[in-house]
């Protein structure tokens, strides 16, 4: 199963908007109707119910938080950041909650998914 799946988490629910997503999650929200929006970074993405953000340590800096702040409160939305032990870019959850501290986010929960993905959620 992929983050979506075991996140449950479709478009029948409102828009998402998957953020510098593997091919992976491209292959699994094709089955989706409507599908779900598609961005290459967060500068790109637009404020949307439902966000899901792979980022790397070369995210891990405030603009990039600050802009994420922006798209969870401007959409009023939630927003999942999917973190993977396999892939080196990929922070730690330690990393993460550093970087997020430092504009006002918190990771609310965390839970695997994907197989050695973990999805962390904010608020």
């Amino acid at each position: 199963m992929g983050a979506l799946t075991d996140l449950h988490l479709n478009t029948t629910d409102g828009p998402i908007t998957c953020v510098a997503a593997p091919d992976s999650v491209l292959a699994e929200a094709s089955a989706m109707k409507p599908r779900p929006s598609f961005a290459p970074n967060l500068l790109t993405a637009e404020p949307t119910a439902r966000l899901l953000w792979w980022p790397e340590r070369q995210h891990l800096e405030p603009r990039t938080f600050t802009r994420l702040k922006w798209l969870i409160e401007a959409a009023r939305g939630e927003a999942w950041l999917i973190l993977d032990a396999g892939e080196p870019e990929s922070p730690t959850e330690a990393e993460l909650t550093k970087a997020l501290s430092r504009v006002g986010l918190a990771i609310e929960n965390s839970r695997a998914v994907g197989g050695q993905e973990t999805a962390i959620r904010l608020h």
